[in-house]
């Protein structure tokens, strides 16, 4: 199997491209990775022929001949470095080599969550429709606290995390085999058993979506997604960028009650067993992080026969609502913004601590805006 690892920084020290290289050394006998960098890419323009830039035709080259690509992403302010998207975007502009390559993500950070955000980022940007790689679902290799995790010789010591990448790297190969047969027709999956192909469609009774289009849908929407399951599982999440909640795929299949803060739990089990015995049906919570309005709300999921499938959580960014409001934007107004400042005002003492479910009651100790809560 033959791989090429791109390093995702153009720092002359990145743990990330230490990393890589242990990989290309402890995996040697089942792949012969190539360690590329992109230290010496120029600068994305869209008026510069890519044909023209020998550096970025080579690396192309490179990754088309390859079986899989790994992506070793640093985490630079909740996101990935500007060099790596700037790279993807030269692969990505009037050459194509990234179309349906498997990919593998993996990430270090000096941090205790690794590069979790970084990896989510970069997962939408390699799922868009001018990249269209296959990312390898349902597995990251997220090592924190990495200035510890390295030896002198940059060898990994922690057994847990050495075990971990070894099983992330072997679903990986076995990720490439499966496409590698779908691409010569002897499709190993039944779409319709196992739709995680991009081109895989789901019918609905309103219509049908390819299984990329309902992960953009999710991704687009202006309120990111959680889902808990009747089991209490965290189950799924929507891969947006900029979390209120940052979520991880490690958390997938957790019980609900080991993926909050400890002090968030009672109110958490709480909400979930009202959901299940049908004493309500949603939750509202509203507070304040990183200087900006967030709003929450909790929805039990049930069938058409009212049995309780689960519950979504639905977060996001309410600043703008209440900017519009107190312009007048809903009174059709551009000058309202006395009026409607007036009318705040004035619905503040009529407001109750929670206008729906007694959401504030159940929720004081929730209000940290972390983890998954």
């Amino acid at each position: 199997m033959k791989l090429v690892a791109i390093v995702g920084t153009n720092a002359d020290f990145s743990y990330n491209r230490i990393l890589l290289h242990y990989m290309r050394q402890h995996f040697s006998k089942t792949a012969a990775i190539e360690v590329c960098e992109i230290n010496e890419l120029p600068p994305f323009c869209e008026d510069l022929p890519v044909k023209e830039e020998p550096r970025i035709i080579q690396l192309a080259h490179k990754i088309s001949r390859a079986d899989g690509v790994i992506f070793a992403c640093p985490e630079y302010d909740h996101s990935i470095p500007a060099p790596l998207k700037s790279a993807i975007e030269w692969l990505s502009y009037e050459i194509d080599p990234l179309k349906q390559k498997p990919v593998l993500i993996v990430g270090a950070s000096y941090g205790p969550q690794g590069s979790s955000r970084a990896q989510q980022h970069l997962r939408q940007i390699l799922a868009s429709p001018d990249v269209n790689a296959n990312v390898l679902p349902g597995n990251e290799f997220l090592l924190g606290s990495v200035a510890q995790a390295f030896d002198k010789e940059g060898q990994l010591g922690d057994q847990q995390a050495i075990q971990l990448l070894d099983s992330c790297f072997n679903e990986f190969l076995n990720y490439i085999r499966v496409l590698r047969e779908d691409t010569k027709g002897g499709a190993i999956f039944d779409a319709e058993q196992r739709p995680f192909f991009s081109d895989a469609t789901v019918q609905f009774p309103t219509g049908r979506l390819k299984l990329l289009e309902i992960q953009q849908l999710f991704s687009t929407l202006p309120f990111e997604l959680d889902f808990i399951d009747a089991d209490d599982n965290f189950a799924w999440f929507s891969d947006k960028l900029q979390r209120e909640h940052a979520r991880s795929v490690d958390d997938l299949g957790e019980p609900v009650k080991d993926c909050h803060p400890p002090q968030a739990v009672p109110a958490v089990l709480k909400i979930l067993a009202d959901f299940r015995s049908g004493t309500k049906d949603q939750v509202e919570r509203c507070f304040v992080a990183q200087g900006h309005l967030v709003y929450t709300q909790y929805l039990a999921v049930r069938d058409k026969n009212n049995k309780y499938l689960g519950t979504m959580e639905l977060t996001g960014n309410v600043t703008h609502l209440k900017n519009l409001l107190e312009t007048g934007a809903f009174e059709g107004k551009s000058d309202a913004v006395a009026s409607a400042s007036q009318n705040i005002e004035e619905n503040k003492e009529v407001e109750t601590t929670d206008a729906v479910t007694g959401a504030s009651q159940h929720d004081d100790s929730w209000n940290d805006g972390s983890n998954h809560g």
